[in-house]
């Protein structure tokens, strides 16, 4: 055993995809917190995602603007991203396209709490990305 403490998710985890979505403000800070801690603890680079349904959503400003502010008062290094909602695509299928677009050591979703069969029902985007994503996937409920 090394003196020194080992962080296997130091290494394991380098960039985390963050997608976001207008929500409570808790649940936010909630979802916030964790990517912070990725990103103070193992060193991470987190870049949030918001896929914008038109282009210039006020809505776009508003979810950066909270972002920059918690994480810039964390010091941790991040980025944020937008992605148009393609015709026929779903937030989960642009989340998933982001993934297998660039390289993601992990994605953080938040879950609305919806599990088993009541989240297929009311098409969770969590569990949508969960199946389909080629990376691994932290869901916060």
């Amino acid at each position: 055993m090394p003196d020194e403490p080992y962080y296997e998710l130091a290494y394991k985890f380098r960039r985390i995809l963050v997608p976001v979505s207008p929500m409570n403000p808790a649940r936010l800070r909630e979802l916030l917190n964790v990517a912070a801690d990725f990103g103070e603890r193992y060193g991470a680079d987190i870049v949030f995602l918001y896929v914008a349904s038109s282009e210039n959503e006020p809505v776009t400003e508003q979810l950066k603007n909270a972002v920059e502010e918690y994480m810039g008062r964390k010091g941790v290094k991040h980025a944020f991203k937008v992605r148009k909602l393609g015709e026929g695509e779903t937030v989960a299928s642009e989340i998933v396209k982001e993934l297998s677009e660039n390289s993601y050591d992990m994605v953080i979703l938040l879950s609305r709490g919806y599990y088993g069969a009541s989240a297929l029902l009311y098409n969770s985007t969590s569990v949508a990305v969960a199946l389909a994503a080629n990376t691994s996937v932290l869901i916060l409920r």
